[in-house]
């Protein structure tokens, strides 16, 4: 499988830093942890291809994260520099690398937030639908716009009532709309 020969590709020669050691220490740990679920489960094929995929991107996503640090990495190493000289690599950095706290954050808050759009999209199409369907009283039915005859036609109250039936609708496709 991948991630055994991943796992047996790394140089055992090589010594990393402190700090990165504890991270691969706790990587290791929870590598040998999922494997022995991984043993334990019955997972079909569709699953154990999503499961590699989502783990091969965490994968990507720690490398490119990695990368774009390695430039900040660097100035802190250099050791000789003042602080001014130290504050205008940062500042030439900074402006250079499109970079942000957010780097690592993940994207749950999409989905609360498609979820919640998804609910009012609904909630003001069925809103448009029951004021268009339900009678309202003659003071509310401000102006009639178009007759059908005599006692029934299409008032303002209709019109705002579409009107917020396409705002639902909007809202719904905007929603679902892939950027």
């Amino acid at each position: 499988m991948k991630l055994n020969r991943l796992l047996n590709d790394q140089n055992p020669d090589s010594t990393p830093p402190a700090s990165q050691g504890q991270d691969i220490t706790r990587v290791e740990r929870k590598v040998a942890e999922l494997i022995e679920a991984i043993e334990q489960s019955d997972v079909d094929g569709h699953h154990s291809r999503d499961f590699q995929k989502q783990i091969a991107d965490a994968f990507q996503r720690s490398a490119a994260t990695q990368k774009r640090l390695a430039p900040f990495k660097e100035l802190d190493q250099e050791n000789n520099l003042s602080r001014e000289e130290l504050l205008e690599g940062l500042e030439k950095l900074l402006s250079e690398n499109q970079f942000d706290s957010r780097i690592n954050a993940p994207k749950r808050g999409k989905i609360v937030q498609k979820g919640v759009m998804f609910i009012l999209a609904i909630l003001l199409i069925v809103v448009g639908f029951a004021m268009i369907i339900m009678p309202a009283p003659p003071s509310f039915e401000l102006f009639t716009v178009y007759y059908f005859n005599i006692n029934d036609g299409v008032t303002i109250m209709d019109l705002v009532s579409l009107l917020i039936i396409f705002g639902g609708v909007l809202l719904f496709v905007l929603n679902f709309n892939k950027k």
